[in-house]
């Protein structure tokens, strides 16, 4: 049977190769793409209402790719540099620096202040997952998100736990692999870019290094700007403190934490590795292939050393297949036997190919019944069902070698070392088991405890508490896990709080009904394009991907689907004309096969009418190319501007006639590049209002403008990118309110420019409190001005800045320095109308800002004031400071920013402080000035006193132990003899 299989997968493998994207020619690095069968989104077929998950239609992984590409990729070099987002990051902090120490303008928009709105219910895709190694109880857990970043929480195992992000502004969010230092566990890593060619793979920029147990994380030099490290799949740490990588160049190893090195298994051939184990008691070190790599199996080497890996198939009789059958492995060591090995392997043809068991180490094998999912959707051999290239999952219980999970779509155990499988969850809860999300991809079990057992798939963060049980119960823990991937938003025009969202794998997500930031998922699968009628806002409009439209006439309680079509874009450019009822969608020829050219406007003409739809469509010019981008104008009737991956922007007018009027106004110098938003200005001029507009390009490249703007409708066009670097802009608006600013969202949050008008526009990134994060869209209210950004990682994110009014004070100056006693700062207004208070906050390198105090202003005045604050308890470093302004009826501003560098005031009056970070006791040594007596101080961030001491004089060190009941975070240690005064930042982590 095993043979007939095999040949069956070999046939059907080679089909599905001629339709693999060939990415090669793109430059978008060398990842296979997977073929029509490997489909990971489940989606209903049927028009109307259907049967909730249980008709599913296969998606197009390969055009999702091949989208993405054209919409980013360098005109130039065929190439998506997303090395060059270093650069970019590097000129934003540049740019912030430079800003602390200058005024901004009253009410500028770089001011803006972002709401996270969630969803906190929701999660999304993780790919690492890491219970703390230094907390027994398996409360602490660290994830990690391929488009949100790194998180963790200290209440992971109960049952409303927090999750806390670990930092928004790291260099990349593509987070794949968590490891530690077994030797010591302070030092941790984390790698970044997925590399197992799912079309929306977020490529990486190398592995990240901590030494203070995750309180901060740098970027490993020898992994920046390294294709040997765009893609991480697992990082693992051996008992000497050598860590291995495997990466889609091969398995490469540091023998000096992560400085240098060396490629032992594979490295430079062309090949990616999936994964890589390491036995805890002898080292020996066992790596396996993935995708690219038919055949290729499970490597071993007692040394770890080059030239010492065996593939354990070639060994005799070792039990393992030996035809080109397969392609990615997983493998899991049993901790508490480290001889018993379990494998998954995947087939060519992307199926389940087996389930292998060695007790000697990988000397021989034995394959394993195959778990069969209850569903009849999936195959009773391939509990993948086609996706082992993406799902596939495996841990070993750290207390019985006999207890493992393994995950595909659904979740199976064994307890029986894989003699019989025992489903436990199904991907919407059917079938009477338990609702786990879709998608499997790590599986980890708490320290030492084999009840405990977390999981991460494409909705995020699942936990067990009792793993022995036959059906364990798992639930998923998302409380604030935002690391949600959408591709578009849709706001109510009078219901503030309700917003509709297409994510990826995670449906449309529909905000507001249910309350605070919890949604529910309205239409399943991959959330497209969505709408809310502005005029009539109980019609809203939901899409899957390709032309697959649903409908709510009833305000958002249900969505029948009204159009089901496979025509169109993967995530298809549309509009939505409120006034007219229209909507406008990219589309293919009638027959035409799924992923053909979008050469056609799709004009449903009476989208809130009756369920027989009038549908007519418009071919585009010859030499059009693909459309891009749709947008309604919001000035003239039944006009709408189209963009396409030709470098063109048509407008049309009678755009819902029988006989529209097509003309380009926009050709961009390159012709491979696509137009991704067109943006109009609002305005009630006559004759002809559509006069200044934006068009943005998501494409890289250096000589390419990303901002291009028109004063005249389109007949001359100048460069309005200014200060932008070069990445993406996906999407522009202009302030509803003055049409000489405006706001982009980028591959790198959003900016935006107070000025138009000038040859050169300054571009500032505009991100305060909104993570360094891809942002695909850009919504606008007409009734609030209120703007809010769809994220590709992290959720939605609001803003009042169009709203906001200056604060009825002028703010002459703000400075601050660092002085002996701390770090003195000064401000004066040079007027001020019922002003309340400032208050001062400050915040240390990547740490929130926190309020230190609040002085009272000056309510009326039209003469200078001048204001001072003395900050004693901050340490030593670089921080940021800023003054909340309050005016007396609760309206509320920020100052700019002011940055000061604090280095040691006294180094002879405190010598040392160790171990930082520490646990109950710290050792507080003085300095020769101290000889007089001292006093020592330990306070939070907020200046609050947890621990006081008294110095005896000529006394050299004191043992500060630290109250039981403090919790683990960041203290300033304070010592002060006389005038003289030192501070440190100190760790306490328990």
């Amino acid at each position: 049977m095993k043979a007939i299989r095999s040949s069956v997968r070999r046939m059907r493998w080679v089909c599905a190769g001629l339709l693999i994207v060939a990415s090669a020619v793109t430059g978008y690095e060398l990842r296979r793409s997977p073929a029509p069968a490997e489909a990971k989104t489940r989606v209903r077929a049927s028009v109307g209402p259907p049967e909730e998950g249980r008709t599913k239609r296969p998606d197009r992984p390969d055009l999702a790719l091949k989208q993405e590409i054209a919409l980013t990729r360098d005109p130039q070099t065929g190439t998506v540099p997303r090395e060059r987002l270093l650069v970019a990051k590097a000129q934003i902090d540049q740019m912030l620096e430079a800003r602390a120490t200058q005024r901004l303008s009253a009410g500028s928009l770089s001011t803006a202040l972002w709401t996270e709105k969630g969803p906190s219910n929701i999660g999304g895709r993780l790919r690492a997952l890491m219970p703390d190694p230094s907390d027994a109880t398996g409360n602490s857990v660290w994830v990690g998100s391929v488009g949100g970043g790194l998180w963790k929480s200290t209440n992971a195992a109960g049952a409303s736990p927090t999750w806390n992000k670990v930092n928004d502004a790291l260099g990349n969010l593509a987070v794949t692999t968590l490891a530690y230092n077994p030797a010591n566990t302070n030092t941790m890593y984390f790698g970044t870019g997925e590399g197992y060619g799912n079309a929306d793979a977020v490529r990486g920029l190398g592995i990240w290094k901590s030494t203070d147990h995750g309180a901060t994380w740098v970027q490993l030099a020898s992994t920046n700007n390294n294709a040997t490290f765009h893609y991480v799949q697992r990082v693992v740490v051996d008992k000497n403190g050598w860590v291995y990588a495997a990466t889609g160049n091969g398995l490469f190893r540091s023998k000096d934490n992560g400085a240098n090195w060396t490629g032992v298994l594979l490295a430079g051939q062309g090949y990616s590795l999936s994964d890589v184990d390491v036995n805890p008691t002898t080292g020996a070190v066992y790596a396996s292939l993935a995708m690219n790599a038919v055949g290729g199996g499970i490597y071993r080497s007692l040394s770890g050393d080059l030239g010492t890996f065996v593939n354990l198939r070639t060994l005799t009789n070792t039990g393992l297949p030996t035809t080109n059958d397969y392609t990615r492995v997983e493998v899991a060591i049993a901790p508490s036997d480290p001889t018993r090995l379990y494998a998954l392997f995947c087939a060519t043809d992307n199926t389940l190919f087996g389930v292998y068991r060695s007790s000697n180490g990988g000397e021989t094998w034995q394959a394993l019944p195959e778990p069969a999912d209850v569903d009849p959707d999936i195959a009773d051999t391939d509990f993948t069902r086609g996706q082992a290239w993406y799902d596939l999952a495996i841990a070993v219980s750290p207390t019985d070698p006999n207890t493992v999970f393994i995950g595909g779509i659904d979740l199976f155990k064994t307890s029986n070392g894989g003699a019989s499988w025992q489903q436990t969850t199904h991907w919407y809860g059917g079938f009477g088991l338990q609702n786990v999300h879709a998608d499997q991809h790590v599986i980890a079990f708490a320290p030492g405890s084999g009840t405990r057992a977390y999981f991460g798939n494409d909705g995020g963060f699942a936990v067990t508490a009792n793993a022995t049980a036959t059906v364990p119960t798992i639930v998923h823990r998302n409380s604030g896990l935002n690391v949600t991937q959408f591709y578009s938003v849709a706001m109510h025009p009078t219901d503030y709080t309700y917003f509709l969202a297409g994510a990826q794998d995670n449906g449309t997500q529909q905000f507001g009904p249910s309350g605070g930031t919890t949604t529910r998922d309205v239409i399943g699968g991959d959330g497209a394009y969505c709408f809310i009628d502005e005029d009539q806002p109980q019609y809203q409009f939901g899409t899957y991907v390709f032309s697959n439209i649903y409908r709510s006439v009833n305000g958002g309680m249900t969505f029948p689907q009204i159009v089901a079509d496979n025509n169109g874009s993967f995530i298809n450019p549309m509009d939505y004309d409120s006034k007219a009822n229209v909507l406008y969608y990219a589309y293919t020829s009638p027959g035409s096969p799924i992923g053909a050219t979008t050469t056609t406007l799709r004009r449903c003409l009476n989208a809130t009418g009756p369920a027989a739809l009038a549908f007519a469509s418009l071919t585009l010019p010859a030499a059009s190319g693909a459309i891009t981008h749709v947008a309604v104008s919001p000035n003239v009737d039944n006009r709408v501007y189209v963009g396409t991956d030709t470098g063109k922007v048509l407008r049309i007018d009678n755009a819902n006639g029988p006989t529209p009027t097509v003309v380009t106004i926009y050709s961009d110098a390159f012709t491979n590049v696509s137009i991704s938003c067109v943006a109009v200005e609002r305005s009630t001029a006559v004759p002809n209002p559509d006069q200044h507009l934006l068009i943005t390009i998501a494409n890289y490249g250096s000589t390419l403008i990303n901002v291009r703007q028109t004063v005249n409708g389109g007949t001359s066009w100048t460069a309005a990118e200014g200060t932008i670097p070069d990445m993406p802009v996906r999407w522009v608006v202009f302030d509803p309110t003055d049409g000489k600013r405006a706001m982009v969202a980028t591959e790198l949050g959003v900016w935006t420019t107070d000025n138009l008008t000038v040859a050169t526009p300054n571009w500032q990134p505009s991100n305060t409190n909104l993570a360094n994060v891809r942002v695909d869209m850009l919504r606008l209210r007409k009734a609030d001005r209120m703007v809010v950004a769809a994220t590709h990682g992290r959720g939605l994110f609001t803003s009042n800045i169009f709203n906001e009014a200056p604060l009825p004070v002028q703010l002459s100056s703000f400075t601050g320095r660092s002085t002996a006693q701390g770090v003195a700062l000064r401000w004066q207004t040079a007027s001020e109308l019922n002003t309340r208070s400032f208050e001062v906050e400050r915040a240390a390198t990547g740490q929130p800002f926190v309020t230190l105090t609040s002085k009272p202003a000056a309510g009326n005045s039209s003469t200078a004031k001048t204001y001072s604050y003395l900050d004693e308890l901050v340490g030593t470093g670089t921080y940021a400071y800023r003054l909340h302004q309050i005016d007396q009826d609760g309206s509320a501003t920020y100052s700019p920013v002011v940055t000061v560098a604090v280095k040691e005031s006294a180094a002879s009056v405190l010598r040392g402080a160790y171990p930082n970070p520490f646990a109950h006791t710290l050792t507080v040594e003085l300095g020769a000035l101290a000889q007089e007596g001292a006093t020592v101080r330990l306070t939070d961030l907020r200046g609050r006193p947890v621990y006081r001491a008294v110095v005896a004089p000529h006394e050299r060190t004191v043992q500060l132990r630290a109250p039981d009941n403090l919790s683990s975070g960041a203290y300033i240690l304070t010592v002060r003899t006389g005038s003289q005064l030192a501070h440190r930042q100190v760790m306490l982590q328990r």
